[in-house]
């Protein structure tokens, strides 16, 4: 899988810091965008599909959104992202988004989680772009890797669930 996307978002990354820690001028603006990319073979009616599906979407609580954080069995090398041997996650696309402002995280979390389920995810992987140096619950930007867990994974992440379902946090095993 080429790893070019999650690069690019370490530059935005390494640019969004210097823009929040430094004077006033290295402040930078996004612009407006909501562009998904599934992985694979390049199907641009299905990624837009994935867009027109995310904004009919009422709740997306389910979707466990990991900031700056891979999930046990997803590793970074220097090229790629990648599942490791023994793990059944699926990463299955990219998103950026910004409405060209100042948002709070947790509306452009609530945008990914949507964009996350109509994509047929469970969780997502995101970084937070241009966030203002006074106020680090707000970004203008977000990128996120979508993903569909191994269910052995979702478990441990959300250990709530996996009770409310009458499943136990281990493989095969239906909790009574």
């Amino acid at each position: 899988m080429n790893f070019r996307p999650v690069c690019l978002s370490l530059v935005w990354t390494a640019l969004a810091v210097l823009g929040c820690s430094g004077p006033s001028y290295l402040q930078g603006h996004a612009l407006e965008q909501n562009e998904y990319r599934g992985y694979g073979e390049y199907l641009p009616e299905r990624d837009r599909e994935v867009l027109v599906q995310a904004a009919a979407v009422k709740d997306a609580a389910s979707v466990i959104f990991l900031q700056e954080t891979l999930p046990e069995g997803i590793e970074m090398t220097s090229h790629m992202l990648q599942v490791r041997p023994g793990y059944s996650h699926q990463l299955l696309g990219k998103l950026a988004f910004s409405r060209g402002r100042v948002d709070s995280k947790q509306d452009l979390i609530e945008h990914v989680r949507k964009v996350a389920l109509a994509a047929g995810g469970d969780a997502a992987v995101g970084l937070f772009l241009l966030t203002p140096a006074q106020d680090y619950t707000q970004a203008q930007a977000v990128e996120a890797v979508i993903l569909k867990l191994d269910p052995r994974v979702r478990v441990k992440l959300r250990p709530d669930e996996a009770k409310a379902g009458g499943v136990s946090g281990a493989p095969g095993v239906e909790q009574l």
